[in-house]
């Protein structure tokens, strides 16, 4: 369904990705409403058939701002991630295209400005990010994806997003529509989240990067990816390479392979602190119950944080000879 406001073209199109939301949508809204852009921008809803209220939230936004077109997607079946963002990208009609997710949010009321001024005098990137806060929900903690050196940017290549997924998240993206369209179709016949299309986007082409935080990406235990335990990340980032490797024509196979081995590794230590945690807990287990209170009770919290401090130390020490 599409809301027209006017016939006048636009530059921006903001793809807004939702599925039960209703948590952190408004927060989400009030950071794009709250933009200081003065041209028209088209809000496609792509809304991946939410069971909450999420959608009923997003029409209270309707007639809010006469600067927004909207358009909202059919949402009467689940189409996942993957499948969701392609019919999503290929609605936008726009000259650039930011994402925002329902969950995340934006920091700065200039965000849609300063990205679509980067594209307009950097032609060599189809694709401009911008540094983040990530926040923590369940620890109430944010820290700063980059710490900012200095103002300005920064150029990545794809190899340099295969070794560190700086960009991280969709929510700080804004892309060209011809770089979208120019992405390959297989690329969402398999599991695609940011990091893919980001590296297929840079196949040919740098990635701009705003030193400037500019949004918040937010961890909580229902979030597709963060919901995940680090092992079973670590794992399915392995597994899926082999496919990634094939979708960029093995271009940057070395840079892949490199990755793979990296993953291995961490796989493998995590795996030997875990037998190690488990081989002592079964030893604490065969002391009498008496003996293992005692010796928590009577030793000092000065100390047990020396030792794991020390242990860590030896862990991190061993595991970067390997």
């Amino acid at each position: 369904m599409r809301c027209r406001k006017n016939n006048k073209s636009k530059k921006i199109s903001v793809l807004l990705v939702t599925f039960n939301h209703e948590k952190h949508i408004r927060q989400a809204l009030e950071s794009l409403f709250g933009q200081e852009y003065d041209g028209l921008i088209e809000l496609v809803v792509a809304d991946d058939a939410s069971t909450d209220s999420t959608v009923q939230i997003v029409t209270e936004y309707l007639h809010k701002d006469s600067r927004f077109e909207f358009v909202f997607l059919d949402n009467s079946e689940n189409l996942g991630i993957t499948k969701n963002y392609k019919r999503g990208f290929t609605a936008c009609s726009a000259k650039y295209v930011a994402v925002l997710e329902g969950d995340d949010y934006w920091i700065s009321p200039h965000k849609l400005q300063l990205q679509s001024d980067f594209l307009d005098v950097h032609w060599e990137c189809d694709l401009c990010a911008a540094n983040y806060f990530i926040f923590n929900e369940e620890k109430h903690e944010f820290h700063l994806r980059l710490l900012p050196d200095v103002c300005g940017f920064q150029l990545f290549s794809a190899q340099d997003l295969i070794a560190d997924n700086v960009i991280g998240n969709f929510s700080t993206c804004m892309y060209r529509k011809s770089g979208l369209e120019g992405l390959p179709q297989s690329l969402f016949e398999v599991k695609s989240y940011d990091w893919i299309v980001n590296i297929c986007m840079a196949k040919d082409r740098l990635i701009g990067f705003l030193k400037q935080p500019l949004s918040v990406y937010r961890l909580h235990s229902s979030g597709t990816w963060t919901g995940l335990s680090e092992m079973d990340k670590l794992k399915e980032q392995l597994e899926i390479l082999p496919a990634y490797d094939r979708l960029t024509n093995m271009v940057f196979h070395n840079s892949f392979n490199a990755l793979s081995k990296k993953l291995k590794r961490r796989i493998t230590a995590s795996s030997e602190r875990s037998e190690l945690i488990l081989n002592k807990r079964r030893k604490i287990d065969y002391l009498p119950p008496f003996i293992v209170m005692a010796l928590r009770l009577l030793t000092p919290p000065v100390l047990k944080d020396l030792v794991g401090r020390i242990i860590r130390k030896i862990k991190k020490v061993s595991y970067d000879k390997r």
